[in-house]
Formats: C-alpha cells, sequence, structure tokens
C-alpha cells in the first residue's frame, strides 16, 4: 500500500497488544506488518501521517540490518521518536467525530480541551505511555484574533511575573522545559514568524521562502537553559505593538497574504497562530507555577 513515510516512531512494549490497541480502541488502519521482526506499520486516519511501531526488545537488541533498511523505507527523514509521557498531536477535521467515534469503541478515558475561537484539542492515552492529542482549529473573526493577539503580552507577563531566576528554571518534570525555556521559545517562534508577516504586509500575495524551524536546535544553540528573559519578554510586547500598529494603520492588513510552500497564509492566519501559540505555552507556564506552588 502507497503512503508518503512515517513521521512518527513509536518505541513499543509489546507489538502485538499494541497493534491491537491502536486498531480496535483507536480505529488506527494496519497498513503492513514485517516478516522479518517486531516492527509495523498504522495509519492514523484518512487525514494525517502513517505511523511507523517498533518492538523495544526485553534483551535491548538493536534491530537487524534487513529492519534498518525496513525503517528507512518508511520513515520519513525527519521522522520523531517520543518519548514516555510525551503529547503527540494529530490535526483532524473534527474533535468532536473523533470522540463520538472513540466513545463508540470503548474509550473512556477521554479529555477535551477548547480554548474558544483557536482549538479544541482531545486527549487521548495510550498503553506506552504517550498521550495523543487529536486537535482542530477553530474559526475566529478578524476582531477576535487581533484581541487574542493582543491580549498575549499582558498574558504573558502575568505569567511570570515575581518569580526569581531560581524559580524560572523550574519545569513540570525532569528533562522537561523550565519556565525560562517556554519563555524563549515562544518569543523566538514570534521572531521566526514576524519575518513573514512583514513580507505580507509589505508585498501581499508574493512567494515566500523561509528556513525551517527546530526548537530543539535553537533552544541549545541559544541556550535557553541558561538565559535571562527580561530583555526578550520587552521584544515580545514591542513586536505585538509593531504588528498591530501596522495591522491598524494598513488597510485590509489582516486578508493580505504570502505564499510559502504552495499554500497561502494571510496575516490572520499568521496572528491566530501566534496568539495560540503562546497561550500554549503561557498555560504552561502557570501550571509549572501551580506544581511549584509560586
Amino acid at each position: 500500500m502507497e503512503h508518503n513515510g512515517a513521521k512518527l516512531l513509536l518505541q513499543v512494549d509489546d507489538l502485538q497488544a499494541s497493534i491491537a490497541f491502536y486498531t480496535k480502541q483507536l480505529g488506527w488502519e494496519l497498513l503492513e506488518r514485517a516478516a522479518s521482526g517486531p516492527v509495523a506499520l498504522l495509519r492514523i486516519t484518512t487525514d494525517y501521517d502513517v505511523v511507523l511501531i517498533q518492538q523495544k526488545e526485553p534483551s535491548a537488541q538493536l534491530v537487524t540490518e534487513e529492519q534498518t533498511e525496513l525503517l528507512v523505507g518508511w520513515l520519513q527523514s525527519k521522522h520523531t521518536s517520543p518519548k514516555k509521557g510525551d503529547l503527540i498531536y494529530v490535526g483532524v477535521t473534527s474533535v468532536n467525530a473523533v470522540e463520538l467515534n472513540l466513545q463508540a469503541k470503548g474509550c473512556k478515558e477521554l479529555r477535551k480541551e477548547e480554548n474558544p475561537g483557536h482549538i479544541r484539542k482531545l486527549f487521548v492515552s495510550d498503553i506506552n505511555g504517550h498521550t495523543f492529542v487529536y486537535w482542530e482549529e477553530l474559526a475566529a473573526t478578524h476582531a477576535e484574533i487581533v484581541e487574542m493577539y493582543e491580549a498575549g503580552t499582558d498574558e504573558l507577563e502575568n505569567a511570570i511575573a515575581g518569580l526569581t531566576e531560581e524559580q524560572l528554571s523550574f519545569a513540570q518534570a525532569p528533562g522537561k522545559w523550565s519556565i525560562r525555556e517556554q519563555t524563549l521559545h515562544l518569543i523566538d517562534l514570534e521572531l521566526v514568524t514576524l519575518h513573514k508577516v512583514k513580507f505580507a504586509l509589505a508585498e501581499p500575495g508574493r512567494s515566500y521562502q523561509g528556513n525551517s524551524f527546530s526548537q530543539d536546535d535553537w533552544s541549545a544553540g541559544l541556550d535557553y537553559r541558561n538565559r535571562p528573559i527580561h530583555a526578550e519578554v520587552q521584544l515580545f510586547r514591542a513586536m505585538r505593538q509593531h504588528i498591530l500598529g501596522l495591522c491598524e494603520h494598513l488597510p485590509n492588513a489582516l486578508e493580505r497574504t504570502v505564499t510559502s510552500k504552495n499554500r497561502e497564509e494571510s496575516v490572520a492566519q499568521l496572528l491566530k497562530m501566534m496568539a495560540g501559540h503562546a497561550n500554549h505555552h503561557i498555560r504552561a507556564v502557570n501550571q509549572i507555577r501551580e506544581l511549584h506552588g509560586c
């Protein structure tokens, strides 16, 4: 069966049990199972990517050369291999439809969250320690997008208010991003996206080509773990005020577009994405503060 390459490599404890869970409980489709070893290829949904599952051998043996060739053939070159406890996001057209389907299959431990005008999410835990997050984007008016985007500066500053340098390094758990890292990441995403927004505003309709953004490479290369954040927080407010001023001044600003990777993106869509992304990390900061009582 043809596929575009798996973007996920999941390490599982029991391949047979995992296949049964993913196909019967979550409704995934088994595309192929290797004859030479504990490797299988599954599809999550008809409008999403293919997932590859590789069994974690009790003896911790490495995969054979034949299995390695199979993995190379099945996987995308830039795939991810989530660890236990990680969230794995799956875009869908209707979270409510997914929820009804999973409930019909007997899934009971489902949790749904909604950020009005931005995103709806459904959290589903599997038997291997992962949590899948089915998500859909919600419609919002231009006025609602501007309001969400403008509110982000106060929300970030309130989230980190009063924290010491030591507390900025608090995290949900060892190996997870700290408050400091969450903050620097969300601001760098804004910096990267700001370039695209300015091209859309200045030269509507043009093609835009930018470099890919690797959050892990930037986190390591820019030393998120140890850097101060206060200058960046001030920059965050200045950037958003700058864009809001342009959108107020220029006619039809939110409708202006660029074409990136054969996809048209409007200023409204980009602002909505940035607002939602920032809100996600601000919520994470508040959760860390609640966990540590600070």
